[in-house]
């Protein structure tokens, strides 16, 4: 059977294989499917562009963008060593680029916890984007207290910890760079839109750091709040890709294709300025 025809099975439509090298010479492998603009999609943490929910993601988003999904340094196909957050802007980077080149057209960046930091980071430290999605995601690097973060501290700072986390698939990196808090950087995105979206619920991270990133980012600025969302990729459905398609064109001035259903419409409230908390 051929890679298209493998990857088809995955994404349940015509896919085809990418592979690109960052800056610093790690080699990212990934899967693009879809037409209209580029879309980069980026896991979280313990992710790969093929697990389920973010294959079932990638080919929601299919229908309005041409949605390029690769897996991170340290994770699935590709080499090198996860640095949670720190030089996977350099991922990024090098799949924008790689979009650029082939669809020369307005770029959109979506990143999911962990990739949620990287696009922030992209965005502020490289540019050239034309929107930015960030989902489940910290504005710090410490400071949280959730029993499901001590977990994930427990794997990354042991060396037991991050031999378990090899045997499941994702290559640690054991140095620590100590780079910028995502609220240091978001600020620097303007005048490029972005978009927030956080769960209530989310049993990683609290709202306030969404909170957080939303009142240190430039406009124009959105912030989708829901309910029962989860974190990353519990919260990935179809009616957010939707819902989200529907944001992201009314960022780059574009008309939606079609008139969505929105059936997440009620799941998800965007705060105005007055619901803004104070620090």
């Amino acid at each position: 059977m051929s890679p298209v025809a493998l990857l088809s099975q995955r994404f349940g439509a015509a896919a085809s294989p990418f592979a690109v090298h960052t800056g610093d010479d790690v080699r990212l492998v990934g899967t693009r499917l879809g037409t209209g603009p580029p879309l980069v999609l980026c896991h979280g943490f313990f992710g790969w562009h093929r697990k389920p929910r973010i294959a079932a993601m990638a080919l929601a988003l299919s229908r309005w963008f041409m949605v390029y999904a690769f897996d991170f340094r340290g994770h699935g196909r590709s080499g090198g060593l996860c640095t949670y957050g720190d030089l996977e802007y350099l991922d990024v980077d090098a799949v924008v680029r790689l979009a650029t080149e082939e669809a020369r057209s307005p770029i959109v960046t979506v990143g999911i916890s962990m990739g949620g930091i990287a696009v922030i980071r992209h965005a502020a430290l490289r540019g050239g984007l034309d929107a930015v999605v960030a989902i489940s995601t910290p504005a710090r690097w410490n400071g949280h207290g959730s029993r499901a973060v001590k977990r994930i501290r427990r794997m990354t700072d042991t060396r037991g910890g991050r031999r378990l986390a090899g045997l499941l698939g994702v290559r640690l990196s054991e140095t620590w760079s100590d780079p910028e808090d995502p609220e240091a950087l978001v600020g620097r995105i303007a005048p490029t839109p972005l978009i927030l979206v956080h769960g209530r619920d989310d049993h990683f991270f609290d709202e306030d750091e969404a909170w957080r990133l939303f009142r240190r980012a430039g406009q124009p600025k959105r912030l989708m709040l829901a309910r029962r969302f989860g974190h990353a990729e519990d919260g990935l459905t179809p009616a957010l890709a939707e819902l989200l398609a529907r944001r992201v064109m009314d960022a780059l001035g574009r008309p939606f294709p079609e008139e969505p259903s929105d059936p997440g419409r009620s799941r998800l409230t965007e705060p105005g300025p007055s619901h803004v908390p104070s620090t």
